[in-house]
Order: C-alpha cells, then structure tokens, then sequence
C-alpha cells in the first residue's frame, strides 16, 4: 500500500467541494512548501491536521446541511440578495460571498464582519443602484465625461504611482472590447482634485497659439538646453497629454527650425515669435 504523504493529505482537502477558497488557498501554499521542501513544519502540520477536521466526512455531512437549510434562512436570503445588487468584481460582491460561504459552513459573523456589511448595504441600497444606472447612462451620453476621464488617465500615467491600478485597467479597457467604465465614485475622485481641476482647465480652454503658429522657446524653459531657447518654432498640435497641474500647463508639439524631431512643451515655457527688425 503507497505510503499516504502531506502532499495526498493536501491535494485531498484542495479537492474537497466543501473546502472554502480561503482554505483552498492555503492549503495550495502549504503544498507548494512541501514540494520544495519535501517536509513541513510542526506549525504547518498543525494547520493540515485542523483542516482535515475541519472538512472531515462528519463535518461536510454538517456543512451539507446546513447548506439545506441555508437555502431558506432568512439571513442568506437577504445577504444572497443584496451580493446580487452589487457591482460585479467589486470588492463587495467579494466580501458578500466570502460571508455567505461562512455563514453557511456554520461559523458565525465576527462584529467587524457586520459592521462591514452595514457599509455595504449602504452602498448598494436601491437609491445607489438607481444613481449607478443613471451615471451609466450618462457615461454613454456625454461624450465630454469620457474625453476628460482620458485626459486624466493620461495625467496620472506620466505621474505614477497615483491611481496606477486605475490606468493599468483603463488601458487594459482601451486595448480590449471592454472598455473600462469608471464608477461615479472613482470618476469624482480622478476628475475632481484640484489638481485635476487645473489640468481639465487647460485642456478644454482655447490654445493661446494655434497650430501654424511660429513661437520661440522661453529662456526659462527648464526641460531645454540652452542652444534651444530663442528658437523659433512651428506649433504642430496643441492637444497632447498634459502633465503638469499648474498654470500655462496646456500641452503643445513644436518643431523647432532645423530639427528633424518635434518636442513636448507646456504653453507657459513659449511665447509668440517676433520677428528681428531690419
């Protein structure tokens, strides 16, 4: 008879349909120790042997029932209801399934976990749901939201790490057939900073110098060496990705004379050319 080893123990719990996720988890990271290290610990054989009493035959007979059962308490119900109200892969929608799971394996509700689910009801009460579908709404409508949600997308990506985790997903959106769609929450929070207030100013206000226009750059400009400032230069466009929230901030391309290769320059670091007089 083959020797029963920590790694048939693990894999058995890991295969138990009653096993939780988080203890699904854990018991994969315990397997991979104890595939690396061909042993555990006293510690983490305390915790496989708690497992397997946890999820032994007479326990998942309780879970089972109770399971039953839960499928006509009131308290799943409801709970099972407001998961079903909530955005999906919010983090709520995690937590309330997480919660349910527990509760349904007989294990009650910590004070921390209710008054977290209190702030999720509120969050997902029928008057949210009903000003998240409006701002959905809206968000199709209104084209100005979406071109100002871009603008700060752009921002903060050249000013990382701020809301990294919200352009990494708005990118992955723009790259896919799924673009990203911002909540209201996170919308307000990206688009109405006073920073942000400052960069959607200056994105929207009229270009003091139009393209085709001939500038010079600034003798204060500091991203350019000396032998370019003074320069004359043609304005090729004056809506590139602004990156700096401070006045004179709107974005332009310049070709300086005799470059090969257009630059970025805030509206603050040129000036209208004025040709020398004879």
């Amino acid at each position: 008879m083959a020797r029963i080893t920590y790694q048939n123990r693990l894999e058995n719990i890991i295969s138990n349909p009653y096993c939780s996720a988080r203890d699904k988890d854990f018991a994969g990271d315990l397997l991979t120790y104890y595939k690396r290290h061909r042993k555990l610990t006293a510690g983490r054989a305390r915790c496989v042997r708690q497992m397997e009493e946890r999820y032994s035959p007479e326990a998942c007979a309780a879970i089972q029932q109770l399971r039953d059962q839960g499928e006509s308490d009131p308290r799943i119900i409801s709970l099972k209801a407001l998961e079903g109200r909530c955005e999906d892969s919010s983090w709520d929608k995690g937590f309330l399934e997480s919660v349910i799971d527990q509760l349904l394996e007989g294990r009650q509700l910590s004070t921390r976990q209710e008054e977290i689910l209190g702030k999720i009801e509120d969050r997902n009460s029928e008057e949210v749901i009903n000003a998240r579908s409006r701002w959905t709404a809206d968000w199709d409508l209104k084209p100005r939201l979406r071109e100002e949600f871009r603008v700060m997308m752009g921002y903060y990506e050249a000013n990382a790490p701020y809301f990294s985790n919200i352009v990494t997903a708005y990118k992955i959106g723009e790259s896919t057939e799924e673009p990203y769609v911002p909540s209201k929450h996170v919308f307000d929070k990206i688009c109405g900073g006073k920073y942000a207030l400052k960069v959607l100013n200056a994105h929207w206000a009229e270009a003091k110098y139009p393209v085709g226009s001939t500038v010079v750059v600034r003798a204060t400009a500091k991203q350019f060496p000396n032998t370019f400032k003074g320069k004359a230069a043609a304005v090729l466009s004056t809506t590139e990705t602004i990156v700096n929230a401070s006045k004179g901030c709107k974005r332009y391309k310049i070709l300086l004379m005799g470059s090969m290769r257009p630059a970025l320059v805030d509206e603050k670091d040129i000036k209208i050319y004025r040709a020398p007089k004879s």
